[in-house]
């Protein structure tokens, strides 16, 4: 494992995380949300579970990068920020608590808002349930099984993680930028998303389902290099 944190050092950079702001965070929810459907619905009609697999697919990969933007700023104030992982076939991974934050640590990250939702419609959702998954996802790195999903064949994904994630980002991307979505918060826009669409998506789907496909696309693609994505 390697830090990255051996470059100038500034404030903490999770303080940079609370100056950013988001401006109208229900009308970017909801072109965020419209716009992952209709890039999704060019293919025909969307299913439920697909659909929350792209949104924590990409919401995973946006918490990374917003790390990855913090460390290119100069800004890692510990060794444990973010960390490489390099496996065997030299392919890198990270982890670290930067990205963990964007994830699943702060008050705000992408599956603290998923899980809240999930509950306000119903859902019984352990509390190891994040952790847990993020120490499987973790012991699958530079395995076959890494960024697959564990849910059953009725409920897989039409297509995995990664795949996702290299489809809709460079578009997503696009649609924050044009809403004025600072780095720093988009992988709380995105859980805004993903809040929403507990809510709006139709037919609608279990509840614990969706929380369970959220974390289990999102956790993998938080940790992989974005270089992966061109």
């Amino acid at each position: 494992m390697e830090s990255l944190a051996d470059g100038p050092t500034s404030a903490d950079p999770r303080r940079r995380e609370t100056e950013d702001t988001l401006q109208s965070p229900g009308l970017v929810a909801r072109a965020l949300l419209d716009h992952v459907t209709e890039e999704m619905a060019k293919d025909g009609d969307v299913r439920s579970i697909d659909l929350f697999a792209a949104l924590g697919s990409v919401g995973g990969f946006s918490c990374v990068l917003t790390a990855f933007d913090i460390a290119s700023a100069g800004q890692l104030s510990d060794a444990a920020d973010l960390i490489a992982m390099e496996t065997e076939d030299g392919s890198r991974y990270y982890t670290g608590n930067l990205p963990n934050a964007f994830l699943l640590e702060s008050h705000d990250s992408l599956l603290n808002l998923t899980y809240s939702a999930a509950r306000r419609s119903g859902a019984l959702i352990p509390q190891e349930t994040a952790m847990e998954t993020l120490r499987y996802v973790i012991s699958t790195i530079g395995h076959s099984q890494f960024g697959i999903p564990r849910l059953t064949d009725e409920h897989r994904p039409g297509d995995t993680p990664l795949a996702y994630v290299r489809r809709l980002w460079p578009k997503l991307a696009d649609a924050l930028d044009r809403n004025l979505v600072p780095i720093g918060k988009r992988p709380f826009a995105i859980g805004l998303a993903l809040e929403l669409a507990f809510f709006h998506v139709r037919p609608p789907l279990d509840p614990s389902l969706a929380a369970r496909i959220v974390t289990e696309c999102a956790v993998p693609m938080a940790k992989i290099d974005p270089r992966l994505v061109a």
